[in-house]
């Protein structure tokens, strides 16, 4: 239990950097991405994942692929209120520890619960509760993008 602390330490320590970085009005980051970046863009009332191809002073265009079709996707830039990098790799991790834990803790109650006196290794389901749940956390983590990435633009919020 020990050896997971510093990954734990880690997890927590890479997600408060995350929230913490200060917010950019700099297009010009946004400009100098390389096409195919995976980007996250928020609007006032949507937010997407895309894949990078071009943008101008005025806007951006990326792709976003639906039903196996590719779908062409042109924004002005006074739409978009945030444009974040995507962190697939630490939402994984994050996804990953958090399941295998909870796969662990379910395996543990229930090799706790099996009562056989002609064993002295009961706990057969909490290693393989703990692998599923990683998995099963990994794939969460990536879908749901549970460590925000890096920040790269933050447009100015027009009062209403």
């Amino acid at each position: 239990m020990l050896h997971l602390l510093p990954g734990l330490t880690l997890l927590f320590a890479a997600s408060a950097a995350g929230l913490a970085q200060q917010p950019s009005q700099d297009w010009q980051r946004v400009e100098s991405l390389k096409a195919g970046a995976s980007i996250r863009i928020t609007l006032s009332q949507q937010k997407f994942f895309c894949a990078f191809d071009s943008a101008d002073g005025d806007g951006l265009v990326c792709h976003k692929r639906q039903a196996g079709v590719n779908h062409s996707i042109s924004l002005r830039k006074t739409d978009i209120r945030l444009i974040r990098a995507r962190s697939m790799t630490g939402s994984a991790i994050g996804g990953a520890l958090i399941g295998a834990g909870g796969g662990a803790g379910i395996g543990a109650i229930v090799d706790s619960s099996i009562k056989n006196a002609n064993t002295t290794n009961n706990a057969k389901f909490t290693g393989g509760l703990a692998r599923a749940g990683g998995l099963l956390g990994a794939l969460f983590g990536i879908a749901t993008e549970f460590v925000p990435g890096k920040l790269l633009y933050k447009g100015e919020v027009e009062p209403h």
